[in-house]
């Protein structure tokens, strides 16, 4: 398709068909070249396709996750203006820290750059033994917050009582009555006065997919005569001044601000009646739960956002100021533990297309064969198409009676193979037809096959039905007129995406191009930076992929770094406990076993370890697809 032939259509039309200014907060674009852009530190713009290029020539294939570090020190810095505005704004005097649950991304390079975010002194928050030995790993010697949630068992408070002998600022949070025994017998044991918090249970819930992280039946925290309890213990211990931190969660994609400011002022009330039962807190743990808009509809709905940063921020202040005046409190310092909000924005997921299946109206005419039908057969056709024309809408009983008329004649041998496959692309046609008729708001599409693994690199979608935006490097100056559904490569039904971003609301499809025959198609899954690199599962033994980081260079350009190769096969076969050795071995005996010559045994043992040691991936190009070196 030419530029000529789109005249009518150009970036500006492709930048609102997917949404791009909407979910991409200015972070994403369509350039002048109709490609995909990401803007770095507010100037420098990186053109994603060229990055893709460049990578390709280098010998990468795809898919690849692309990191753009600096987009962290960006949603950082703009999360730490929001607060420092609404402090200003309500006479708000305590600092504001921000502290990175590591749950969310506990990638290295991702956890390193958010620590060393300029201008920024960036805190982690742990939810288990092997993240608490990750961020003695890479925290700094500073006096930047650790935050010990989760359950604890005696391991895991000596290792954050070990952190405050080494200077970490730790403060170990209560989730269960029974930590606080352990707590206690550690502490004296080596000789340290511990920071203790202590998390809620609030009544209030914040409608979405995660409501259960929070409200009274959620899975951690104390609930009202427990907390009474824990002042009471340490009461009796003399020890109530250890509890410094009070905590609570919402949940997470928190959409709505007005849920949110229920559970903030039930919050507040506890941490006023604690503070009348002689309890010194100094700092608010207001947890994560900042939304995304996935959905580019800033509606409210659930994978959406109907508020901004500066909004949220000043909801929190504002309260917490109220309360602390109506209660002649100190004002304490404020924790928030966002994570998907820092991070979901900085990593693309680039996959290639490999192959399309067309729909109807691509498909041949019926009878293309030259073959004729038997009488009755023809008849039902032209009742089926005719009902259609007409009317624009067909039963599933009809089209059932003819499905079953052809197979029955295909059995009695009436009809041959080109005959049934004439009467199968009919029905594809009707259904296609009725289904595009007005009033009707499912759209069949074209299947199109995604190098990837859903399971591996998209999980969300698969367990929660998570919406990612997801739009063409290239060619976004030519108008996408072919409506598509995603499949990946895994033998799953599952493996395919069915909601998608679109200008009028959350769609069935997605509008993309015809497929180049001299080049890749390249899509970008958006967004993906938050818990989709840790959750992935190896379906099919598809593990991860390839991964890099991006960068802006001083003199305006960009630098690709960090390239880590994404899994071999034989890593994947290990980490189901099957060695290489063995399959080379097996493989050898059966050769051997055949007769096979010793010239043609060491070629085929040769490929054999090409593709133990290559991507569990597919190679666009027909090679073996090697990891990146």
């Amino acid at each position: 398709m030419s530029k000529q032939q789109d005249a009518q259509w150009g970036p500006d039309q492709s930048r609102e068909s997917y949404r791009i200014p909407v979910w991409g907060e200015g972070h994403f674009d369509v350039n002048n070249d109709g490609h995909m852009s990401v803007t770095i530190k507010d100037k420098t713009e990186i053109d994603l396709y060229q990055v893709c290029q460049q990578l390709h020539t280098t010998g990468s294939s795809f898919p690849v996750l692309i990191r753009f570090p600096q987009l962290l020190d960006t949603r950082v810095a703009q999360l730490a203006t929001a607060f420092d505005l609404a402090a200003s704004r309500h006479a708000y005097s305590q600092p504001h820290h921000v502290v990175y649950p590591i749950k969310v991304n506990q990638q290295r390079t991702v956890v390193e750059h958010l620590l060393n975010t300029p201008d920024h002194a960036v805190g982690l928050e742990v939810g288990s033994k092997p993240e608490l030995l990750a961020a003695l790993a890479l925290l700094p010697q500073d006096e930047r917050l650790l935050i010990c949630n989760g359950y604890k068992d005696r391991a895991y408070i000596r290792l954050a009582l070990h952190a405050q002998a080494m200077g970490i600022k730790v403060i170990i949070v209560l989730e269960k009555l029974a930590e606080l025994d352990l707590i206690i017998e550690e502490s004296e044991a080596l000789g340290l006065t511990p920071d203790l918090g202590v998390r809620i249970r609030l009544n209030s819930i914040a409608a979405g997919q995660w409501q259960n992280s929070g409200g009274p039946n959620a899975k951690f925290g104390l609930e009202t005569s427990a907390l009474l309890q824990l002042i009471d213990q340490l009461q009796a211990k003399q020890c109530l001044h250890w509890l410094r931190l009070l905590h609570f969660h919402m949940g997470s994609q928190i959409s709505v601000l007005a849920d949110y400011e229920q559970g903030l002022r039930e919050a507040m009330q506890v941490y006023a009646e604690l503070h009348a039962h002689g309890c010194s807190l100094d700092y608010l743990d207001i947890g994560g739960g900042m939304a995304i808009d996935y959905a580019a509809q800033a509606d409210g709905s659930y994978f959406s956002r109907s508020y901004s940063y500066q909004q949220y921020a000043d909801l929190v202040i504002s309260c917490v100021a109220q309360y602390c005046q109506q209660y002649e409190l100190a004002q304490p310092q404020i924790i928030t533990e966002h994570g998907r909000a820092l991070v979901a924005h900085h990593a693309v997921l680039v996959t290639n297309v490999m192959a399309a299946e067309a729909v109807p109206e691509e498909l041949q005419e019926e009878n293309s064969g030259g073959l004729s039908w038997p009488a009755a057969i023809a008849q039902q056709a032209d009742q089926l198409q005719a009902a259609a024309i007409d009317k624009g809408i067909i039963h599933s009983e009809a089209v059932n009676a003819f499905r079953q008329l052809m197979n029955t004649a295909f059995l009695e041998q009436k009809i041959n193979l080109r005959q049934r496959a004439d009467a199968e692309q009919l029905i594809r046609r009707v259904q296609h037809q009725c289904a595009n008729a007005e009033g009707e708001t499912t759209v069949e599409a074209s299947k199109y096959f995604c190098n990837f693994s859903l399971f591996q690199s998209l999980p969300d979608i698969w367990g929660l039905g998570q919406i990612f935006p997801i739009v063409p490097l290239h060619k976004l100056e030519q108008e996408p007129k072919i409506a598509a559904r995603l499949h990946d490569l895994t033998c799953d039904s599952d493996g395919q995406i069915q909601a998608y971003v679109a200008v009028d609301g959350v769609s069935d499809h997605l509008k993309l191009h015809p497929l180049p025959k001299s080049e890749d198609y390249l899509l970008g899954f958006f967004l993906v930076g938050a818990y989709q690199e840790v959750l992935g599962d190896i379906h099919n033994l598809f593990g991860d992929t390839h991964t890099v980081n991006v960068s802006c260079s001083e003199t305006g350009g960009y630098v690709i770094d960090e390239y880590e190769s994404g899994d071999c096969v034989q890593e994947l076969l290990a980490s189901v406990h099957i060695d290489a050795g063995q399959v080379t071995h097996r493989c050898q005996q059966r050769l051997q076993q055949q007769q096979c010559s010793e010239i043609r045994i060491k070629e085929i043992l040769l490929e054999l370890d090409q593709a133990l040691m290559s991507y569990s991936y597919l190679d666009s190009q027909g090679r073996i697809a090697h990891p990146i070196k």
